[in-house]
């Protein structure tokens, strides 16, 4: 694994690989998947750059990441001493990627792409977690794990909300309490079951009652009905 890292890091050639390997279309979603992985790590989000991912998310709006990338780099000179620069430098590429994938005029370096996967790697750096190396990693080879993804266009947007719902059920949900100490995969046995009301277009209150049902039967703890509502929404919202 660390031989990986190291050679994703400091070798051009396979972060261009892992670019290029990637359809336009999807590398948006994919350059802003990698830059996500950081959210919790950062004590407080630029705006600039938590308003970058809504263009995103929404192909009619990739056109806007140019005053995107604009307001962040505004944000990085005004901000000299904001640590890691290197998380900043990574999201000025997202917002290059996400704007040329718009084929709008003037797009920015054809290049650009090529350097997420060694500077978001570089970025883990500063702190010092092997979970988010490991997410971050993750991100980064997804379609290069999964190559059929890349060829279908709803398997690539299914696979991607399966990637937002385990971060939410680890990250928001977390009914134990643990997602500062324990293993990523503590709640993944439980993300098919919720990905799949997702799909079946189930609402909030469906959604929610799994939740509950989860933690009272299956982990045994107590929680609210109220605050599994707030994590429905906030899955349903990721779609």
């Amino acid at each position: 694994m660390k031989t990986e890292q190291y050679n994703i890091k400091t070798n051009i050639k396979i972060g261009q690989q892992i670019f290029e390997n990637l359809r336009n279309d999807i590398r948006p979603g994919w350059a802003g998947l990698v830059l996500s992985r950081f959210d919790h790590y950062i004590k407080d989000l630029p705006i600039s750059i938590s308003d970058l991912y809504p263009i995103i998310d929404d192909k009619n709006r990739w056109k806007e990441a140019h005053e995107q990338f604009a307001k962040i780099r505004v944000f990085g000179l005004s901000n000299k001493n904001y640590k890691p620069e290197s998380y900043l430098r990574l999201a000025e590429l997202v917002a290059k990627v996400t704007y040329n994938a718009s084929g709008q005029p003037a797009p920015f370096d054809s290049d650009s792409g090529h350097y997420i996967a060694g500077l978001a790697l570089i970025a883990t750096e500063y702190f010092e977690d092997n979970r988010l190396e490991e997410e971050v990693k993750s991100a980064i080879l997804l379609f290069s794990r999964n190559k059929k993804l890349k060829d279908n266009f709803t398997a690539t947007g299914d696979f991607l909300l399966y990637k937002k719902t385990d971060d939410i059920l680890w990250l928001d949900w977390d009914p134990i309490g643990i997602n500062d100490v324990a293993p990523r995969d503590e709640y993944r046995g439980y993300v098919p079951e919720i990905f799949g009301l997702v799909k079946a277009k189930a609402d909030r209150q469906e959604i929610a009652n799994r939740l509950r049902k989860l933690e009272t039967e299956n982990i045994g703890m107590t929680g609210t009905i109220e605050y599994c509502l707030t994590i429905a929404d906030k899955i349903l919202n990721a779609i």
